[in-house]
C-alpha cells in the first residue's frame, strides 16, 4: 500500500505525557493528518552528505513499513543492500557477503530515524512528543515542515534534528542532521524518481522539500 494513502485524521488533543515543551495544537493536527495504514511502501531516494566524501552518496530502492518497530529499506542502485530492522534488532543483506546483525541500540542515528519515521507514519503525536521536542509550519491543507529535536541527551549526541517535510497529508522528505555533521535527505513518494543534479547539494534538495509542488 501506498503512503499516499492517509486515513481520515483524528481530533487533535495537547498529547498526554510530555512534560515540558508540550507542541501546539497545530502540530498535534498536523501530525494525526499523516497517519498511515499498514503495511505501507513507497520507492525513495537518499542522499548522504559524508564529511569524508568529496560527493554526496546518492542510493535509490524500497522502503517497506510493516510495524511501529519495523522497517525494511531495500538499496537497488549503485549497489545491491536490504536492511531489516525488528524487535531492537538490525539485519543487513549483500549479495555474496556475510550477513551482519546486531542491536539497534549500537546505531543511533538509525534508531532515531526510525522512531521519527514510524511515529509520524503513525501520526502519533503522543510517541513523537515523548522522543522530541516538537515544532511545524504550515499544516495538512497545503505544504508543512515539522521539525523534531531529541529530548534524550544520549540521541541528542548524534542526531540534532529531524526535519520532515510535506504537502497536504503526504510526507515527502525525512531530512536528518547528525551531530557529527554528516547529514542525509530521503526523499519519498512522488519524489522518489525524481531527477535530480549529479552531485545534487544539500539547499537544492532543502528547496525542493520545501516548495514540492
Amino acid at each position: 500500500m501506498s503512503l499516499l494513502l492517509p486515513l481520515a485524521s483524528r481530533g487533535a488533543p495537547e498529547p498526554a505525557g510530555c512534560r515540558t515543551d508540550c507542541p501546539s495544537a497545530q502540530t498535534v493536527q498536523l501530525v494525526e493528518a499523516l497517519r498511515r495504514p499498514l503495511p505501507a511502501a513507497t520507492g525513495y531516494t537518499e542522499v548522504r552528505f559524508v564529511q569524508m566524501l568529496d560527493e554526496p552518496l546518492v542510493l535509490r530502492g524500497d522502503l517497506t513499513y510493516t510495524s511501529a518497530d519495523a522497517l525494511g529499506k531495500s538499496v537497488v542502485n549503485p549497489y545491491e543492500e536490504t536492511t531489516t530492522i525488528a524487535d531492537g534488532q538490525v539485519e543487513i543483506r549483500r549479495p555474496g557477503k556475510p550477513v551482519k546483525r546486531f542491536s539497534l541500540k549500537r546505531a543511533p542515528a538509525l534508531a532515531g530515524f526510525l522512531e521519527s519515521f514510524s511515529a509520524t507514519l503513525a501520526g502519533d503525536a503522543q510517541r513523537l512528543a515523548r522522543s522530541y521536542v516538537l515544532s511545524s509550519e504550515g499544516g495538512p491543507d497545503g505544504q508543512w515542515q515539522l521539525q523534531l529535536v531529541p529530548r534524550d541527551p544520549a540521541l541528542a549526541k548524534h542526531v540534532t534534528r529531524v526535519t520532515v517535510s510535506g504537502t497536504k497529508a503526504t510526507p515527502l522528505c525525512f531530512e536528518v542532521e547528525e551531530a557529527g555533521g554528516d547529514s542525509s535527505i530521503l526523499l519519498v513518494d512522488r519524489l522518489a524518481d525524481r531527477p535530480l543534479s549529479r552531485s545534487p547539494q544539500r539547499a537544492e534538495l532543502q528547496q525542493l522539500c520545501q516548495h514540492a509542488p
